[in-house]
């Protein structure tokens, strides 16, 4: 019952954040979308996603490696305090080496120069994150409230200080001025957390072999998103960057709901499964399959349906293109929501040769694709790759889990879901014939929809949601 109460806390702490995280961006995105338009927007996301290969190279698999592995000892502090040390010495070590070869690359870029050199911040925030430990300690309050200040401070900058498609350089200072502060404003915690080591003892190239195995999932997975965004740059041009970058943000808000779950559900799953805890393993497993399908399945069908009013009042003119993208991008709402669920679970259970193969081969798919329909497509062809690719990744992981985790569950929540999430589907459907696209509209459609869904799930005496409810008042 203490573990499931953990979960929660650490679920409603962490999805603050997540959302706070991704509404920054949002918030300013109706203004920056306006000031600098498609192409700044793209010049910042395809520098940072050239960027993003340094860091993957930099960090290895260092954070959800220790994580997993501060879950495991967290209730000792000696061992503890050897894990963290000995990660963060690997991480600092990779971190140096490649942060001597962005240097390197500096003195030989021809574009973007600027906004290249910028972004060493971005490296020097690499070598600072210990957001992992907090993690893996269940103690998301911390790295929720500090990093919330920053993000709050960023927002206001953006605002006072970005005025024209000519401060592209400025916002590239901001976004990774703040990723850096984030990371600084953990450290002070860490001291009644930590006990004194003898250095003689730490063998942090002990865990290289580990982390590295985290490597290839950490940097194929984000091949959907950087590896696109790359490839538009440098086939088609940064507009269409700027049209998929500006549509994976509205994405990434309205998944966030599950993947805070697996954010915390990871370190909880480790402890469980340590223990050969098979049988509470499954009831996680089982009430995160059903919480997916209950929030993604309706956030599916209503970003479909509403994707024409949200594009244009978020992002102004000059981003219709984005519609089209942002309903095709919605099928991943539920199948990478549920799909995460599958991913923690190999990695909780230390299979970490099918959890990496399944996103290999994905990341393969996702590549061959792009090279097929991005030269004609553009952002549309990334888009379809994306989710080609991830729901080719999901049917493996689920199908490696078979054995311990039933896919019965994912067929019970679709049909205690899809009645309800169809009713509210109709309903907007309906709706839409008399609005305009407006606030106003889009605000009343977003209301209609958790109305008819919700009293669709009352009537039904949805037992996922009665639960949430008696385990929040217990909470409190």
């Amino acid at each position: 019952m203490e573990g499931q109460k953990k979960v929660i806390k650490n679920y409603l702490y962490n999805v603050s954040y997540q959302i706070l995280a991704i509404l920054v961006p949002l918030i300013t995105t109706p203004y920056v979308s306006r000031v600098l338009g498609a192409t700044g927007v793209g010049d910042y996301a395809y520098t940072s996603s050239i960027v993003s290969y340094f860091g993957f190279a930099a960090v290895l698999g260092t954070a959800p490696y220790g994580q997993r592995e501060i879950a495991f000892v967290q209730g000792d502090a000696e061992h503890r305090s050897r894990v963290f040390w000995e990660v963060f010495w690997l991480r600092s070590s990779t971190v140096l080496l490649i942060g001597c070869v962005y240097c390197v690359f500096l003195a030989f870029a021809r574009s973007y120069r600027l906004l290249y050199l910028i972004q060493i911040c971005t490296v020097i925030s690499w070598f600072l994150d210990i957001s992992w430990f907090f993690q893996g300690m269940e103690e998301f309050k911390i790295t929720v409230l500090r990093n919330c200040a920053v993000k709050l401070v960023s927002v206001a900058l953006i605002f006072l200080l970005v005025h024209s498609d000519r401060d592209v350089w400025i916002y590239t200072w901001i976004l990774c001025g703040s990723a850096l502060a984030g990371n600084l404003t953990m450290w002070p915690f860490l001291k009644e957390r930590l006990v004194r080591v003898s250095r003689k003892d730490l063998r942090p190239f002990r865990h290289w072999k580990s982390s590295l195995e985290m490597f290839l999932p950490l940097v194929s997975t984000q091949i959907y998103l950087i590896l696109d965004q790359t490839m538009l740059g440098s086939i088609v041009n940064t507009t269409q960057v700027g049209y998929y970058t500006q549509t994976q943000k509205i994405l990434r808000l309205e998944s966030t709901m599950l993947s805070s779950l697996s954010t915390v559900l990871l370190p909880r799953m480790a402890v469980v499964l340590s223990q050969d805890n098979l049988k509470l393993a499954r009831q996680y497993y089982e009430k995160a399959v059903r919480f997916g399908v209950m929030l993604n399945l309706p956030m599916t069908v209503g970003t479909m349906l509403t994707a024409g009013y949200i594009i244009p009042l978020f992002f102004g003119e000059g981003y219709a293109p984005c519609i089209r993208l942002l309903g095709i991008f919605s099928i991943l709402l539920i199948t990478q929501g549920i799909g995460q669920i599958a991913g923690t679970m190999l990695v909780a259970m230390r299979r970490q040769k099918e959890y990496t193969a399944s996103i290999v081969i994905g990341s393969v798919i996702n590549l061959l694709c792009n090279g097929i329909l991005i030269p004609r497509h553009g952002a549309l062809g990334a888009t379809v790759s994306s989710v080609i690719s991830e729901i080719c990744i999901e049917w493996m992981q689920f199908y490696a889990i078979r054995r311990e985790f039933s896919w019965k569950e994912i067929g019970n929540a679709f049909s205690a879901y899809l009645f309800p999430a169809a009713v509210m589907g109709l309903a907007v459907a309906a709706a839409r014939h008399f609005l305009p696209v407006s606030v106003q509209s889009l605000f009343l459609l977003v209301i209609l929809a958790v109305l008819v869904y919700g009293v669709c799930l009352i009537l039904r005496k949805d037992p996922m949601l009665i639960g949430i409810a008696g385990k929040r008042k217990d909470i409190e």
